[in-house]
């Protein structure tokens, strides 16, 4: 059988030439050709193949596939390779692919030659595309032949075809099992060439990298992570890595720490309020339950109370036999050490997630938990009610007269090298300037007075003093006093040497043992000067001690007196302090209380929320009410608007209609009269000239002098009428308002009413009374028959003496028995037209006396329906969404539950 490398090589020839041969090969070859052709059925093929494969290697192209051209034998697809060979080499491409693609052979060494060949034929015309497709062929058929993979996967990176260089990677890591091409997939993996790949796609790779190395395989696997975890196949990918994870066998000895890491920041990210629940209800149990069984140490205590954490909140999420082996973890586990920053940044990530929200959390919660994370000073909380004096206890421990007896606040007192005084309020943190501060805020229970100052004392024994108000009963006061146990790492209670431990006081401590189970409670028996011996202080110390054991049996308490200064009481009080409240386990401690905190906030929260759905519902149905009674206003306002102009307009009209009497009744009277200006000697040619001037200025002397002044008086009248009812309208509208604003809880309503109004009708009516009349009217100057008949009788006759007493008996009779009907309604229409105009405007002024307060009670209504509006939103969101809000607080709930479980480990 002919050796393939020897084809491939073209060193067939080698075959027919003998090793002590030394004549060149085409001598050698020739001489066998023609002995060859000597037998009776020369096999020349063989030759012929072996002639052509030393002509190409001699470059002689054109000889070689002349010998190659005439083989049938089977060598004849090797003969035509060689001859592609020899048209390649004479760069005659096209016809050498040609060549290429015309060999058909099942031999898989000569396909996969031919193929290589023409790949490197397509890369040199630069037909990329048909280089990858042959390659590729070749893999798929052949993968074991020599360097083929390694040929392919460089001129993938060449071309830069990360999609196919990974698909070799994955298929050759698979198939081979050598870890070189696990590398190469790695190093593809870590230069982001497979971002675009579905998670599903690296499982069966993965599966096989498990088997062959398990380190491998963390390498992959994290750096897979940390790519889909920035892209929304993210949950497709967890659900992936955690099937495989949850099948695999995993060994004791194995070490997954990395692996177990990843495990617990994508928990603690899937919990962080990001996600809602129904989104990650699935995805959590798998990634807890594979955490916990890749996990070891600390990280497994960790793990262990998530599990169990998770599945008391979300009952069913998690098999039994899990959550038993997570209780089996917490019991060999030793308490975190880092617990207590732990669950202070669970605090702050609530106070932050309650912030975005906008959410207010009460300074004094944050400043209870803040005072819990200096874990270098001892808090000790001091009680007491008003008989102890315990005042003069803590003045005497801070070496400073911070309280007094009657103290009504909270007040911190700690050692520093700068003194500074603040109140911590629930709107937020007041620096003050002085103690005397502190006490104009007596009443202020729910702020606390942080107190700072060099003190010696509580230096010295590293030690900060929570001073309560004086119990003096009030239930707010208790109330305050049982939460801020929790922030106390010990309670010194301070009684009466006069009256120790009285039912009272007995009430109260066992209110604090019940709220704070493990809180150390001692106590100090103040005023001991009023005891006059020494045996009766002995007496009352032992029986005081043994009292109060009976409900403390761990209680201690110390006798204690100010008017004593002596070395020892403070070497005493020194002692008491360090036995009664050891500091060895201050950091497990505060970590519980800072929990009970974090608690205490959860709570609120969701209380918070309550009210604030409540709120919404409230402001709905409160600002509908006020609507309807604004509407309400705004009705009666209008009715009384009208009333307004009814009852104004028709006094005016009343008074308009007097002058106008008056006018048309007396002016007849007064022109009647002038007849009397007539005597026998006036001259009848212009008589009625004369006449005429005369009667106009009886008219004008009568209008100026009587009407006018009479109109203004009534005006006058009409407008201090006015006012009062104007005064009327404005007290009822102050009403409204006071009731209004009564139930606005401010001053947001002031219906105040134009009175300029007044001011413009007493101008007007100044303008329109005090002008002098002097308008000319015709009354003897017209062109009716009678008046033509005396003037033209006049005229003719006037001159005549004897004529004179007739025509002064007829003139006379006709001024006095004349119609002056008509001139009076000229004149009083002429005279009232200025007054018709006002009349006209009245109920243009009495509506802008009204607008202002129909304009705020008609903004209040757009106000009240806006915040219906808007509340109905807010609570339409807060409906529709509720998980929104309550999720990220479950979620804390849940994170919550897993540090108190990890405060429980060895237990």
């Amino acid at each position: 059988m002919i050796s393939e490398n020897l084809l491939i090589n073209k060193k067939f020839y080698e075959t027919l030439i003998g090793e002590s041969e030394t004549a060149h090969p085409i001598q050698i070859l020739g001489e066998a050709y023609l002995e060859r052709q000597k037998t009776d059925v020369p096999e020349l093929a063989s030759i012929r193949f072996a002639q052509g494969e030393v002509y190409f290697h001699s470059k002689d192209y054109e000889t070689a596939v002349f010998k190659w051209e005439n083989i049938d034998s089977e060598l004849s697809s090797w003969a035509n390779k060689n001859i592609a060979d020899a048209y390649y080499e004479l760069e005659m491409l096209s016809m050498a692919e040609e060549k290429y693609k015309s060999i058909s052979t099942d031999d898989l060494v000569l396909r996969a030659e031919v193929a290589l060949q023409l790949f490197s034929l397509y890369i040199e015309e630069k037909r990329f595309d048909l280089a990858s497709k042959t390659i590729k062929d070749v893999v798929s058929f052949y993968p074991d032949y020599p360097n083929v993979s390694e040929v392919a996967r460089a001129f993938f990176e060449e071309q830069q075809d990360w999609n196919s260089g990974i698909e070799l990677a994955m298929s050759e890591s698979m198939r081979t099992g050598y870890l070189h091409w696990f590398d190469v997939l790695l190093d593809y993996i870590d230069s982001g060439y497979t971002e675009d790949l579905p998670p599903d796609y690296f499982l069966p790779m993965l599966k096989s990298l498990y088997d062959a190395d398990r380190n491998r395989f963390e390498k992959v696997v994290l750096s897979l992570w940390s790519i889909y975890r920035k892209q929304d196949t993210y949950f497709a990918w967890l659900a992936s890595i955690n099937s495989l994870i949850a099948e695999a066998e995993i060994n004791q000895f194995d070490s997954w720490t990395d692996l177990s890491q990843v495990y617990q920041r994508t928990y603690l990210e899937l919990i962080d309020g990001s996600y809602l629940i129904k989104d990650i209800q699935i995805t959590v149990p798998q990634v807890l339950m594979n955490w916990l069984k890749l996990s070891e140490g600390q990280n497994a205590l960790f793990a262990a109370a998530a599990v169990l954490s998770w599945s008391e909140n979300f009952q069913g999420s998690i098999p039994d036999s899990m959550a038993h082996d997570a209780e089996t973890v917490l019991m060999k586990s030793r308490k975190h050490p880092d617990s207590l920053r732990e669950s202070k940044a669970l605090f702050e990530n609530i106070l932050h997630w309650a912030s975005r929200h906008e959410l207010q959390i009460g300074e004094k919660t944050k400043w209870m938990a803040d005072l819990l994370s200096n874990i270098q000073t001892q808090q000790i909380l001091v009680a007491g009610t008003g008989e102890s004096d315990k005042s003069l206890f803590v003045n005497f421990l801070s070496g400073e007269e911070i309280t007094k007896p009657d103290s009504s606040v909270f007040t911190s007192i700690s050692d520093s090298d700068i003194a500074q005084i603040t109140e911590i309020s629930p709107s937020g943190i007041i620096p003050l300037d002085e103690l005397e501060a502190i006490s104009l805020s007596r009443r202020q229970r729910d702020s606390v007075f942080e107190v700072k100052f060099p003190s010696e004392f509580l230096q010295s024994q590293s030690m900060g003093l929570i001073d309560t108000p004086v119990l003096n009963g009030q239930a707010g006061i208790r109330e305050e006093l049982l939460e801020s146990t929790h922030a106390a790492d010990g309670i010194l209670f301070v009684l009466d040497a006069s009256a120790p431990f009285t039912e009272r006081e007995r009430t109260i401590l066992l209110d604090i043992k019940k709220e704070s189970p493990y809180q150390h409670i001692h106590f100090i028996l103040n005023r001991m000067e009023k005891i006059y011996n020494e045996q009766d202080a002995i007496r009352i110390l032992e029986e005081t001690t043994a009292r109060i054991r009976e409900y403390f049996p761990a209680a201690s308490v110390l006798a204690w007196s100010a008017n004593y200064q002596g070395q020892k009481q403070l070497n005493d009080l020194t002692d008491f302090l360090a036995y009664g409240f050891p500091k060895g386990n201050l950091a497990e401690e505060r970590t519980e209380r800072i929990l009970y905190f974090t608690r205490k906030t959860l709570c609120d929260l969701l209380e918070r929320r309550r009210d604030m759905e409540n709120g919404y519902i409230d402001s709905i149905q409160w600002n509908e009410e006020m609507a309807v009674k604004l509407n309400g206003a705004i009705n009666q306002l209008h009715d009384n608007e009208k009333e307004k102009m009814r009852i104004l307009k028709s006094s005016y009209r009343a008074i308009k209609e007097e002058v106008k009497n008056d006018l048309t009744t007396e002016i007849p009277k007064i022109l009647r009269k002038c007849a009397n200006l007539l005597n026998e000697d006036s001259d009848f040619r212009r008589v009625h000239i004369d006449l005429n001037d005369a009667m106009n200025s009886k008219i004008q002397e009568f209008i100026n002098q009587t009407v006018s002044p009479k109109f203004y008086r009534s005006l006058q009248e009409w407008i201090s009428v006015s006012q009062e009812e104007f005064s009327q309208s404005q007290f009822y509208l102050e009403e409204m308002s006071d009731g209004f604003n009564a139930l606005y809880g401010d001053d947001r309503i002031q219906l105040e009413c134009d009175f300029k109004v007044l001011d413009d009708w007493r101008r007007d009516a100044d303008r329109m009374t005090s002008g002098v009349y002097s308008d000319e009217v015709n009354i003897l100057m017209r062109h009716t028959p009678s008046q033509l008949l005396l003037k033209g009788a006049g005229k003719l006759l006037g001159a005549i003496a004897q004529n004179k007493a007739a025509l002064y008996t007829r003139y006379k009779k006709f001024l006095e028995t004349m119609d002056y009907d008509d001139v009076a309604e000229s004149i009083a229409k002429k005279y009232l037209s200025q007054f018709d105009l006002f009349e006209k405007s009245l109920d243009r002024d009495i509506s802008l006396f009204f607008r202002y307060p129909l304009n705020v009670l008609n903004q209040a209504v757009t106000a009240s329906h806006k915040e219906i509006k808007e509340s109905q939103e807010a609570l339409d969101k807060m409906r529709e969404n509720p998980e929104v809000y309550l999720d990220p607080i479950t979620l804390f709930e849940v994170k919550l539950r897993q540090y108190e479980w990890m405060m429980n480990a060895g237990k």
